[in-house]
């Protein structure tokens, strides 16, 4: 996956996640009340960040594309962290039990 397509997809997965969440028109920010999520391309590093106005420390994490699991993971990760910054409970997903290789297990039939 491309830099920015890794990104698009991204958002596309916080906005489906979050319906009143806003993608500005640089398609790498988002607004969700009065929170902000950022992404950029830092060396070879995808760096999110999570601010808001209030706040003065910023989530900030930052993912390795060769070795990241999917950009649906980690807009998982900022879709809750903002659930939980505006009173909101987290959002249920089914577990997924991974193998060593990062591929979902599955199962065999006897």
């Amino acid at each position: 996956m491309e830099r920015d397509e890794y990104i698009e997809s991204f958002f596309n997965s916080l906005k489906a996640q979050l319906r009143d969440a806003k993608v500005r028109p640089d398609r790498k920010s988002a607004t969700y009340r009065n929170f902000v999520v950022a992404a950029s391309w830092s060396n070879n590093l995808w760096d999110v960040q999570l601010s808001d106005h209030d706040s003065t420390e910023p989530i900030r994490r930052q993912y390795d594309p060769s070795r990241a699991r999917s950009s649906e993971s980690a807009a998982n990760y900022f879709v809750d962290e903002l659930r939980r910054a505006t009173g909101q409970e987290p959002i249920q997903r089914p577990e997924t039990s991974l193998r060593h290789n990062g591929r979902p297990r599955t199962q065999q039939k006897v």
